[in-house]
């Protein structure tokens, strides 16, 4: 199975002004008015692409302009861009002959410090070793095949190198970066040297170094430092901390001494010597901070303006340049605040859309932890008193907050109108308009909805509808197993979460009677699925590791029933895949949906009506398209849209696989996935469309129940105990 990206896209690029002509120049006369100290900041444009340019696959630098290189079903092309005009340069011959040839399509292009220009591909038939390709111009119009040869010997999986990134020396030595985290060093067919700490490896393709004409710069094993090297040598010559994640991020050398580090939080300047990281541009409301932007290429110009060519996921590529405008002013005129207790790239992209919309607007855009990290409950208590004293955030967004305190307090915002004009462009509310709602009105609005589905032998189906089914079939099935290879958190919490509704109590807690034989009943069928076995192999903690509260198994194709929330089409692939070797369907599980990126507006907030403007960008539907993990879309044309995705070139040659040891067999598992068909598809849209029961826990509840299980597992309290400790303390907390 071919390697394809499975995460998420990488985001990028930046700004400035001088180098290149047409992106814009600063003014000829240098005069500064009496308002010249609260004017100037970078500002993002966009520069067109040439018409019928195919494809674009990479830009380089030329010595006063830019060059642009495509392709189409003819073959490559370049065109160059010089006073705000596109000139057509021609034929790339040795890149066609490549393709057409050698069979080698070229994918990235890199620019050699010795002069010429590289591209990496993959072979496009399967009758060649899957592997990475390295080639340039022989010199006469064809391609050379400058592949070092260690890197093309088949291993047992039949497979060449995987390389992610490469760059090449003044003296033509080539820097290769593989899929196992090591950077060798060739000149020629001999491995000169390597270094292996560097960023953990995570994509097919991926930005983990750059070189400058001096140094080559690495991100660092513990994703938040960039290494420098020496490039005679390749010792290490300084390590910068950046505190910050660099997974998804991009560095650019600058002027000597000086890099650029781009992500979505805007374009930052490094410098070898020290330790600050200086914020450039502020990526919030531009193209970088878009999760559905990938980044192609980025440039530096000498004086300070930048390029970047983002292919975007819903189709196309898009050319940017940022540069310094002195007459745009510093400081925005209004600032609107939004707050969220996890960074969600589908509100970065309404930001994007909303910020389009209002220049003159600033966004202000806090999350109280990153997007895979849980926030502490602190956190939570600290927004939650911020906002009972008329304070907080303009918009909310309430994932994981108690949204139903929240509406009786009268925090919230009537959206009742709101969800009407919403509705009238589309928007599913007979699925998201009862979430956050209260007496007929309401106060929240859910911009996407993941949902569990089940699926498995009929019996074990239905021993998953409530507390008493379960109890009814461990008594009559005392040592048959309900799920395949699972551990006691996902069993125990999957669990608890599908029978929320019938454990809680008339005023809304946690009834203590029924939690106690549920949580009799989950430690027996722990004992059946010989979770302690299984958890000498696989850790015990994966449930704190995950954004999803419905997740039965490891997926070892042993479930004799499967329950997975799916939240966009990615997650599709390995439950659907499952779900058709066993020849059956997924179906919802008991009408539920989790309402995500649930959008409110403080009542206290001085900005009403520009607040209501961002909520409605996040129904845009541009933004609803994205495919962002969060959740399926709610508008109409964009949940359509779905099937007619996976039936694209792109989507049906995006696959993957997930492989495991089997930790009682000692099998080792694989599992070859892709997205489901489109007959699939519409199935799954129709499910969506008749979903109707919105799955609401407050995140502090989750964490005080998945906390005190703990101490029920390992002895320390009986379920009895167990139960009476929960309930305590959620009644504690919603009292609060």
């Amino acid at each position: 199975m071919k390697m394809k990206k499975i995460c998420s896209l990488l985001m990028a690029l930046t700004l400035a002004a001088g180098l290149f002509s047409g992106c814009g120049r600063q003014g000829e006369d240098g005069g500064k008015d009496k308002d010249a100290a609260a004017k100037g900041r970078y500002v993002e444009q966009e520069i067109t692409l040439p018409e019928g340019a195919g494809e674009a696959v990479g830009i380089q630098k030329q010595e006063n302009g830019l060059e642009l290189y495509t392709r189409n079903e003819n073959g490559y092309h370049s065109y160059i861009y010089q006073n705000e005009t596109w000139t057509d340069s021609g034929d790339i011959p040795w890149m066609t002959d490549a393709r057409d040839r050698l069979g080698l399509p070229i994918d990235h292009i890199y620019s050699g410090k010795d002069g010429n220009i590289y591209g990496m591909a993959i072979p496009a038939s399967d009758d060649v070793s899957y592997g990475q390709h390295i080639l340039k111009d022989a010199g006469d119009g064809t391609a050379l095949d400058c592949t070092p040869a260690p890197c093309l010997e088949v291993n047992e999986e039949g497979w060449t190198d995987l390389l992610v990134d490469m760059a090449v020396l003044e003296n033509g030595t080539m820097v290769l970066v593989d899929m196992n985290g090591m950077v060798k060093f060739y000149q020629g067919d001999k491995k000169i040297g390597e270094i292996s700490e560097i960023l953990p490896i995570v994509s097919d393709h991926q930005n983990v170094m750059a070189v400058s004409d001096e140094r080559i710069a690495i991100f660092g094993k513990d994703r938040q430092s960039i290494e420098f090297y020496n490039q005679d040598n390749q010792e290490k010559t300084e390590s910068v901390e950046v505190k910050q994640e660099l997974v998804e991020a991009m560095l650019v050398p600058g002027e000597a001494g000086i890099w650029y580090l781009v992500n979505s939080k805007g374009i930052q300047r490094v410098t070898e010597q020290g330790s600050i990281v200086e914020t450039v541009m502020d990526g919030t409301g531009v193209l970088m901070s878009m999760d559905s932007a990938y980044m192609i290429n980025f440039l530096w110009g000498n004086d300070n303006e930048f390029y970047g060519l983002y292919s975007i996921a819903e189709g196309g590529e898009r050319l940017m340049c940022y540069r310094y405008d002195e007459n745009v002013k510093a400081v925005r005129d209004e600032t609107l605040s939004v707050y969220g207790l996890k960074e969600n790239q589908t509100v970065s992209q309404a930001i994007y859309t909303f910020q389009n919309m209002h220049p003159e607007v600033k966004v202000d855009y806090h999350t109280a932890s990153g997007s895979g990290e849980t926030p502490a409950s602190e956190a939570i208590r600290t927004l939650n008193t911020e906002l009972l004293s008329g304070s907080g955030a303009d918009v909310l967004i309430l994932d994981g907050l108690p949204a139903a305190s929240y509406m009786e307090k009268g925090i919230l915002t009537d959206l009742t109108d709101l969800a009407e004009r919403l509705s009238e462009k589309g928007v599913l509310m007979n699925v998201v308009g009862n979430a956050v709602s209260l007496s007929g009105k309401t106060y929240a609005i859910p911009a996407r909805v993941s949902l569990p589905v089940i699926f498995g032998e009929e019996a074990k189906v239905n021993a998953c509808q409530n507390p008493d089914a379960l109890h009814t079939y461990l008594e009559q099935n005392p040592t048959e197993r309900l799920f395949g290879t699972t551990t006691h958190e996902l069993a125990g919490m999957t669990l608890f979460n599908t029978f929320y509704p019938e454990l809680l109590n008339e005023q809304g807690g946690l009834d203590e009677e029924k939690l106690a034989r549920f949580l009799e009943d989950w430690m027996k069928l722990c004992e059946v699925q010989n979770t302690r076995v299984i958890e000498e192999e696989f850790s015990s903690e994966i449930w704190s590791k995950m954004n999803t509260r419905f997740s039965s198994g490891l997926a070892l194709r042993n479930d004799p029933v499967m329950i997975e929330e799916i939240d966009g089409l990615i997650s599709t692939m390995v439950p659907y895949t499952l779900a058709r070797d066993s020849a059956k369907t997924p179906e919802s599980l008991k009408q539920f949906y989790i309402p995500q990126v649930i959008a409110g507006i403080n009542a206290s907030s001085k900005q009403q009506e520009l607040a209501a403007e961002f909520v409605e960008c996040l129904f845009d539907e541009a933004v609803q398209k994205g495919d962002n993990s969060d959740g399926f879309p709610v508008l109409k044309s964009a949940l359509d849209y779905l099937a007619e995705y996976v039936e694209t070139t792109e989507a049906q040659n995006l696959c993957g696989s997930t492989s495991a040891r089997n930790p009682e067999t000692g099998e080792d598992v694989r599992i070859d996935v892709t997205y489901p068909p489109r007959e699939e598809v519409n199935q799954l849209i129709q499910i969506i469309e008749g979903l109707s029961v919105p799955f609401m826990q407050d995140g502090m509840v989750a964490d005080t129940v998945l906390s005190e299980m703990e101490n029920c597992y390992s002895g320390k309290q009986s379920a009895q105990e167990t139960a009476k400790a929960i309930c305590q303390k959620v009644d504690t907390y919603l009292a609060e």
